[in-house]
């Protein structure tokens, strides 16, 4: 093994810590977008405030099992709508919809029977974009759901993270 795969090298070791700790999407609708994750998920709304300044309004969402205290938690999905601000975003265009193509948040269930239901649920609103199906063992048995603003979610059971 060299010294890269091992990361023991100097430049690893002198890197400043760092910890995810959340992903931020825009959101056309904010209602709407949380009715979606309220009925696909079980993430709990953690935090939610609106700034006078932007006129932004943002909600967190949280695995209850990464809760740390009341309105925290180890990572979150911000949900942000609003027009940007230009006077602080200065040029950054407004765009829906990230995670498209293979890019998605990941979110796992504990039987093949949860996936099909979300499949199924899915694919009567017109939201699922693939499967159910058994990948491999890396994969595992998965389902993409489309949001409404298009952000792909991947519902998934055997999978291996790590």
């Amino acid at each position: 093994m060299t010294e890269t795969q091992t990361g023991t090298t100097a430049e690893q070791t002198s890197k400043i810590p760092t910890l995810l700790t959340h992903i931020a999407l825009p959101v056309r609708d904010l209602g709407a977008t949380l009715a979606f994750y309220e009925r696909y998920t079980n993430l709990a709304v953690i935090h939610e405030r609106h700034d006078p300044e932007t006129d932004l309004r943002t909600a967190w969402l949280a695995n209850e099992r990464d809760r740390t205290t009341d309105g925290a938690a180890r990572f979150v999905i911000v949900l942000i709508e609003g027009k940007l601000p230009t006077k602080i975003t200065g040029d950054i265009q407004e765009q829906y919809g990230f995670l498209t193509s293979i890019s998605h948040l990941g979110l796992s269930l504990d039987s093949r029977e949860e996936v099909d239901r979300i499949a199924e649920m899915a694919k009567e609103e017109g939201c699922l974009l693939l499967g159910p199906m058994y990948r491999n063992e890396v994969v595992g048995y998965i389902c993409i759901v489309t949001d409404p603003d298009g952000n792909n979610l991947e519902f998934s059971v055997e999978q291996v993270l790590g």
